[in-house]
């Protein structure tokens, strides 16, 4: 009993131990959290690509728009901003009746409203040269520089590569050309080949080749806007007709016309992966420029469908 006894006091004595050396390590650690918000070591965007890279991290996050600049300022969509900067969406709020933004951030809260030049930063009202705009879908837009500043972000202007550099206040600007390049990758869309001979155009705008191998429904011309459940294009992959290279050119094809590339390349890569009767690709959507994507072939099925909605 008494050996029993002692080893318990060992066991207890050795978890004491234990647990002291893991809040002396977690001390040590820096955790870059406030109020269960990020604190992002650097933000990168670039106009006319509608991805963002947080901390190096590539691939990028996907925009439903992509940054522009207007009176030599860059507008972001509201959230996404947000998102870049550590605020989560819980932390942004959006005011209809007067039109204005609200985010809170660990170092400030932001109110900006639709058309009026100003900022105001935890309850004090600072003039801008530009106001935050709606876009189509409407979108709240807001200019990058004030909003990260005001978070208490420092901001630069690549003009070579487009691109704006966010990162916390005082410390040393961070090494982003990872996420350059990659960004300046995704600006450079490769121009799908179009096939040889004759194209017709559904009502949707997508140029069809005629002599495509792809199985295409027969109401094709009547997918569209007002089309029921908003389908705006649906083929397939037909296996039985064979000559699947030039499928999968006509597809990524097709498809380009709409969605950016990386979306493109990711579609098709999935649906490769089928090239027999007694493959399966479970159902996968993604989603791109406004629109959603959707893949689907079961055990046995001679193609493979793929469908375009408006979101």
């Amino acid at each position: 009993m008494r050996s029993k006894f002692k080893r318990l006091v060992a066991l207890v004595a050795l978890l004491a131990v234990v647990a002291v050396g893991g809040g002396a390590y977690a001390a040590d650690q820096k955790v870059d959290v406030y109020e269960n918000q990020k604190l992002v070591k650097s933000v990168v965007f670039k106009i006319g690509v509608p991805y963002y890279v947080v901390d190096g991290q590539t691939p990028g996050v996907k925009m439903d728009v992509a940054p522009f600049v207007q009176n030599d300022r860059t507008f972001v969509p509201v959230r996404f901003l947000g998102n870049a900067l550590g605020v989560d969406n819980s932390n942004i709020a959006w005011d209809d009746a007067t039109q204005t933004a609200t985010l809170k951030g660990v170092k400030a809260t932001l109110s900006m409203a639709i058309g009026k030049a100003q900022v105001v930063s935890n309850g004090a009202a600072k003039a801008i040269d530009v106001a935050p705009m709606l876009v189509d879908p409407g979108r709240t837009m807001l200019p990058a520089r004030f909003v990260a500043e005001g978070l208490g972000y420092q901001v630069d202007w690549d003009e070579a590569t487009q691109t704006v550099i966010c990162w916390p206040a005082g410390e040393p600007r961070p090494d982003v050309s990872a996420a350059v390049e990659y960004l300046v990758s995704q600006a450079v869309q490769p121009v799908q080949q179009q096939p040889a001979g004759e194209t017709f155009t559904t009502r949707a705008g997508y140029q069809i080749p005629k002599e495509t191998k792809l199985k295409l429904p027969q109401y094709l011309d009547e997918l569209g806007p007002g089309a029921p459940h908003n389908c705006e294009l649906l083929f397939g992959i037909d296996l039985t007709k064979g000559d699947l290279e030039s499928q999968w050119a006509d597809a990524a094809y097709i498809l380009g016309q709409k969605l950016d590339s990386q979306t493109v390349d990711e579609v098709m890569a999935y649906v490769k992966q089928k090239t027999g009767f007694k493959q399966e690709l479970n159902y996968k959507t993604w989603e791109s420029n406004e629109k959603k994507i959707g893949v689907i072939s079961n055990w046995g099925s001679r193609g493979v469908q793929i469908t375009v909605w408006y979101k």
